[in-house]
């Protein structure tokens, strides 16, 4: 089975839990657009937390092609976080990224294993400073008509 996320220009709905940095839980919600032209790839998307009042955080990555064929670069532009840079790598049915912050403030790991062609599970976890920041486990599933 081929990857489908970010493979193919379609969209994704997410739905899950996204735990604060006391590991408190609240549910959580959000979209993903994998968008192609010509060679530039790009992923934007947005998570809606729960909470009282609700949080939402908006991405926006660029994805370019790394020197490994299993290597994928990205950057992205985060309004809270600023500009984060970092890899996907493909590893069987699993797509693992690691991040970091231009100045080093903001890193983090998330992976996606894929269950089928419009399925996804991805797991993750943001630091400040090397202390936990956030972490979250959400299932991905296509758009209908994608």
């Amino acid at each position: 089975m081929k990857h489908t996320y970010f493979y193919r220009t379609m969209g994704w709905k997410a739905s899950g839990v996204y735990y604060d940095e006391e590991g408190n839980p609240f549910a959580l919600a959000g979209e993903v657009q994998a968008i192609h032209r010509d060679e530039k790839w790009s992923l934007q998307g947005l998570m809606e937390v729960l909470s009282d009042p609700p949080v939402r955080y908006t991405n926006v990555y660029t994805i370019f092609p790394a020197e490994q064929a299993a290597t994928l670069k990205w950057e992205s532009s985060n309004p809270a976080l600023g500009t984060l840079r970092g890899t996907f790598e493909i590893v069987g049915d699993s797509i693992l990224s690691t991040y970091r912050s231009d100045d080093g403030v903001y890193s983090g790991a998330e992976t996606l294993i894929q269950i089928d062609e419009k399925t996804y599970y991805n797991v993750g976890v943001s630091f400040k400073n090397g202390v936990k920041m956030s972490s979250w486990s959400a299932d991905l599933t296509a758009r209908e008509g994608e």
